[in-house]
């Protein structure tokens, strides 16, 4: 059961748990949201967007296009997706700092 504030008159401020946790991260840091889409996103389309790599005249050596395309495009897509981890765990943190770390957790 929830226990009744001591004064339930009294306006509720930031300060309260319950607006705290009520708080969207997506709604508080839009731009941060929107970098996250942006790199997943990019990741995704320029796989699924076979004319800008489904050549075989530019060849680097001996391999088509389409290969050094898909090998150089890989590294970046996994850079794109470390970041955009990055982002998103940032968005998750708790503003008290409260965080557990990595390293307590594999504890």
């Amino acid at each position: 059961m929830n226990q009744p504030y001591p004064t339930p008159s009294a306006p509720r401020g930031p300060q309260d748990p319950a607006i705290a946790q009520a708080k969207n991260p997506v709604a508080a840091h839009p731009i941060t949201s929107a970098a996250i889409f942006a790199l997943v996103a990019a990741s995704i389309l320029c796989t699924l967007i076979v004319p800008i790599y489904a050549h075989i005249t530019p060849k680097i050596g001996d391999w088509p296009f389409f290969y050094f395309y898909l090998l150089a495009y890989m590294p970046l897509v996994a850079i794109a997706l470390w970041l955009a981890t990055l982002l998103q765990r940032r968005l998750a943190t708790p503003a008290d700092g409260s965080a557990v770390s990595d390293a307590e957790v594999a504890q």
